[in-house]
Order: C-alpha cells, then structure tokens, then sequence
C-alpha cells in the first residue's frame, strides 16, 4: 500500500494514496472569524471551497511557519473536500500489508481514533492517520456548515 509521508511539527505521518485527491503548493487562505479551532480557513481550489484544518490544532503541537516545503493535502471527509496543511511531504513509500502494526491499546482512545495504524520506514516509526477519523461526528457536521454558508 502507498503512503504519503508527510511532516506536522516534528512528527511524520503516513496517509494512504487512495486516500489523497491531491496535493497542493500554495493556496490562499481566507480565516474564517469566529470559526471553529480546527478550521485554519477555507480555499479556492478550481472554482471549490474547501475548508483547510489544522492537523497542529486536533494533535496538539506548536505550529511551524509556513515555508516554501508547506503543503496542502486535499483528502475527502465524508462528502467533503478538506485540506490538510503539512510542514512538507517527504516522499510516497510502498508498504507491505504485513507491515502495517496495530495501534496500542494503551494509544487507542477516542482522542486518538484518526491513528490507523503504525508503519516503520527507515527504522522510523510513523502513526498512518485514517483521514475519516480526524473529525467526530460534531466537528464533521459544524465544518460542513461552515462550508454551506459560504
């Protein structure tokens, strides 16, 4: 299975290809006031607006600057287009199925149900997030909103 590798803080984190309509140089990013934590704004993207959510918000990290190696991916939540900002992609790995481990139950919890599974590239652990499992119900349904009233 391919993986997207990608850097948020100082953390990489895989996203399976299938999963990924695109990534993305640059988008100009309009802030939503009184928005929702996670939602860094929305985007233009080909005649679309897209929400942009803050993977630094949901994993409670510091966030970096944006630079030159910043990325957008664009994924599907549901019936919804979203982008995720990342400190930059690394690279696209293939991974064997039978490399790919199990979440620690100790890891598992409802705070952490966009952990898919773990996978090891270059001796180097990496959490695969299930892009699905980033928002709750809630947060699905107020972004949404968010993106209806646009």
């Amino acid at each position: 299975m391919k993986q997207v590798l990608c850097e948020v803080g100082n953390n990489m984190y895989g996203i399976d290809i299938e999963k990924v309509q695109g990534i993305e140089r640059k988008l100009d990013i309009v802030q939503v006031p009184n928005g929702s934590s996670l939602v860094d704004g929305i985007a233009n993207l080909r005649g679309s607006v897209i929400p942009i959510l803050s993977l630094y918000h949901k994993f409670n990290i510091e966030p970096k600057p944006i630079s030159e190696a910043t990325k957008y991916i664009i994924t599907r939540i549901g019936d919804m287009h979203v982008g995720f900002q990342v400190d930059m992609v690394a690279e696209i790995v293939e991974v064997p199925e039978d490399k790919f481990m199990e979440v620690p139950t100790i890891v598992a919890n409802e705070d952490t149900a966009y952990i898919d599974s773990i996978i090891q590239v270059n001796k180097k652990l990496i959490l695969v997030l299930d892009v699905e499992g980033i928002l709750n119900e809630v947060e699905k349904k107020n972004i949404s909103k968010l993106v209806e009233d646009m």
